[in-house]
Formats: C-alpha cells, structure tokens, sequence
C-alpha cells in the first residue's frame, strides 16, 4: 500500500468531520502540525498506536484506510437519477468509486491506459439550446461517428479519447453518471435499461465530462419533472443555472445522437407519424421522444408537434410485443475487464481480491473474460501460455 494513498486517507477523514491538521495532532499525541502534514502527504509512515487510534476515532475500518482503489476527497461524481435515497446513492457511489479507482491504479501499472484530450466545446451555461445541439453535430462529426452514432458512441469514446465506459447493475432509480478525475474521465451506465435510454445516458454524460471545468454538473442531477414540480418563486438562482446546464446536456445529446446527416437518411415522416417514428428511432438507436423533439427543433417537421405521448407509447408497446432483438449488454466493459485480468496475471490483484472488488464470484469472473475474448488469468481457470522465444533462449 502506497504511503500517499494511506496519507490521502486520513486527510479525507480528517476533512470530512471539519478536523484541522492541530485537532489531529493533538488527537494522535504529536509534537508539532508539521508532523501531520508529513502522514498526509506520505513522507511519515503511521505508527501502529496511532492507526488503531485513527480507527478508532472515525469508526472506519483498517481496509477503507488501506484500500488503494477507494477514491477520496470530494465527490467527482454526478448522478442523473430519480428518488434514490441518499445513503443508497451514497453506498453506490463508493461502490463505483472502487471500481475506477482500481481501473486508474491497475492500468497506470500495466501501461494500457493513455490519456487523451476531449474536444473544446466552448459552451457556457448562458448559450441558447440550439447552440448546444449544434456542437453536439460538430462533436459526431469530428469523432467520425458516421450514419448512426449512437452504436458506436461508446466505442469510440474508448478509443479515441480514452474515457472509461462502464455498464453495470446500477440501483434502481439510477440510471447513469459520469465521473471526473485529474487523470481519468468515466461514465457509469445502468445496463438494465432500454438501449435508447443507454445511448442517451451515454451522451448526456459525454456532455458533462466536455464541459465540466465550465459548467460543473450538480452531485444529484434532478429530473425535469421534479424541477418542474418546485414554485418557480422557490427555486434558487443555483438550482436553475443547474437545470440549464442539464437541458443543454440535453439539447447536445441530440445533435450527437441525430446530426443532419442522420435526419436526411430517414428522410420524411410516411403513413402513421407515431409508427414511423418508433421504426426511425429504432433504426437510428434512439427514443422515438427524441427523434421526435430533434425533428421539431431543426425545423425539418414541425408538424410532429400533433403527435402525442400516448401515441408514441402505444406504438412502441406495439413494436415490444413483437419478436425482441435487443440484448442487455455484458458487464463493466473490455478495457476494463482486459486490465482486471492482467492485474491478476501480473500478481498485482489476487483472484480473491478481484472477486470481493467487482462482487462476483471468480468463475463469473473468467467467464466475463471469455465472453469479451480477453485471455483468462491463469488463476482463474485460463491456459497457461508459454513464451516460446523467452524458452528457448
């Protein structure tokens, strides 16, 4: 366990119960404060009177101490979520937080991670939603997304720009988030949701990660409807900057998901709208809700506007009840199941270890290896592969 790592501990401890480093001092029987300084940015080792103190007085154990994968300090998160009890949110964020913390730690020690800048998106909280949509559209052009972004939005992010995409099993009520570090961005998206819904989650968390130095996205998103429901004579000045910058998360979620170029393929609306919508957002791998709002704000079918809600509904319920093609995707992702297998095959993570970490038990484990086609650990049950030129050298 890295010093600095344990040091980063004990000042998120120290700060999270309004502690300053003379209270700490004088709690651990120190000299001077200079002394706490140097625990804290791991120049001094911690003594074993002087753990089991720290464990005492913030009723923590030696593991969240010890945990290198654990993220500390302030939350880098934002949740887009509805009705999730705070300490549920919370329990999860540090779940999540785990397994980010053990991607950074792991391929920084492999090698495998390289960090890349994102696009400038030069928007403020202050532009007009056609602004937003606009560089959505520049976005997907620029990152060569092609005729149907939303299919390759994840990939590429991935790839190209080196952003950590996770799918999991999210509580319910949450249904994605995006998380930004110094050396790391990444997106956390709940797998059990419909494919349209994933894709845009997905944007709408893209758009965080673009903006977040300029327009830092509040720790618990709220849904419209909620904000909505709030007296606008209630509603703070912060609480509506906030909503904003979720609308215009929104708006650019569009123009990435739907850019002209994918608008002039579908071409114009035939027969039945709400039908014709439904089989268009099928195809592009969107909500109906959004091809429809995208359609009406370019300007190109303003006449959508009669469709109603309950006729989008309808049809799609229609579509559901047919033959069902769409499956739930696999756990976490490849990048990050390659890193957790080659930890444990470079004796950087122990089986066990990975088993407690990612909750699953370590034939699971092997298995999610396999279905992403990454060579199964050794420990797991993989081939041992020998290195025929090392041998016969």
């Amino acid at each position: 366990m890295n010093q600095n790592h344990i040091g980063q501990r004990v000042k998120a401890l120290r700060e999270a119960r309004g502690m300053k480093q003379d209270d700490l001092k004088d709690l651990l029987g120190l000299n001077s404060r200079q002394i706490v300084s140097q625990i804290e940015s791991g120049a001094r080792r911690l003594s074993a009177g002087e753990l089991v103190i720290l464990l005492k007085h913030f009723d923590t154990t030696l593991d969240r101490i010890t945990n290198p994968f654990l993220l500390t300090g302030k939350s880098a998160f934002s949740w887009r979520q509805r009705n999730v009890a705070q300490d549920q949110l919370s329990a999860f964020e540090e779940l999540a937080g785990e397994w980010i913390g053990a991607y950074r730690a792991l391929s920084d020690l492999s090698s495998t991670r390289v960090s890349k800048l994102l696009p400038n998106t030069r928007l403020t909280y202050t532009n007009a939603y056609e602004d937003a949509a606009h560089v959505g559209e520049t976005v997907a052009r620029q990152l060569e997304l092609g005729d149907k972004p939303a299919f390759d939005l994840s990939s590429v992010m991935e790839s190209k720009l080196g952003i950590l995409v996770l799918m999991v099993d999210a509580i319910n009520g949450i249904s994605g988030a995006a998380c930004q570090l110094p050396e790391l961005d990444a997106v956390l998206i709940n797998r059990n949701e419909s494919f349209a819904r994933r894709n845009s989650d997905l944007a709408h968390e893209f758009f965080h990660l673009l903006t977040w130095n300029v327009m830092r996205p509040a720790h618990v998103e709220s849904s419209i409807a909620t904000w909505e429901d709030v007296p606008r004579a209630h509603r703070t000045p912060t609480a509506d900057r906030n909503q904003r910058i979720e609308q215009l998360a929104d708006h650019f979620a569009s123009g990435l998901l739907l850019p002209s170029w994918s608008l002039d393929r579908i071409g114009k609306p035939s027969g039945d709208a709400a039908q014709w919508l439904t089989e268009a957002a099928k195809f592009l791998g969107v909500s109906s809700r959004n091809l429809k709002w995208r359609l009406i704000n370019s300007k190109r079918c303003p006449e959508l506007a009669s469709v109603q809600e309950g006729d989008l509904i309808a049809a799609g319920r229609a579509q559901i009840d047919g033959p069902r093609s769409e499956e739930k995707p696999l756990l976490f992702s490849r990048p990050f199941m390659k890193t957790i297998a080659a930890a444990i095959e470079q004796g950087h993570l122990s089986g066990q270890r990975a088993a407690a970490l990612l909750r699953m038990e370590r034939s699971a484990i092997g298995d999610l290896c396999d279905a992403y086609g990454v060579q199964r650990p050794v420990e797991l049950g993989g081939r041992c592969v020998v290195d025929v030129e090392t041998t016969s050298a």
